[in-house]
């Protein structure tokens, strides 16, 4: 299911991995062209949370939302990605 969010609105995005990464995580939004629009250092709550507060643009549409950290072990390095889309779209009153 793809959230639905209206522009302009600052939503607070959620990272939470089982083991801790190396560093915070970063948060990144693009658009549908893959047009980078931010990127975000998180904000650590655990050792294994993270969050970053994020206005949605104010022009309407679908954008993706991508989540990256990274865990080294043993000297080999491990990437976790997660990726999901978001919509902005103006509430209709009826």
């Amino acid at each position: 299911m793809i959230s639905i969010f209206e522009p302009g609105d600052t939503i607070q995005f959620t990272f939470v991995s089982s083991v801790a990464p190396d560093s915070a995580p970063i948060f990144k939004v693009t658009g549908i062209a893959d047009t980078v629009i931010a990127s975000l250092t998180s904000v650590q709550s655990t050792t294994t949370a993270f969050y970053a507060m994020y206005t949605i643009p104010t022009s309407e549409g679908f954008y993706i939302g991508e989540w990256v950290a990274q865990k080294t072990v043993n000297s080999s390095a491990y990437n976790f990605v997660k990726k999901f889309v978001f919509r902005a779209e103006t509430t209709k009153t009826p």
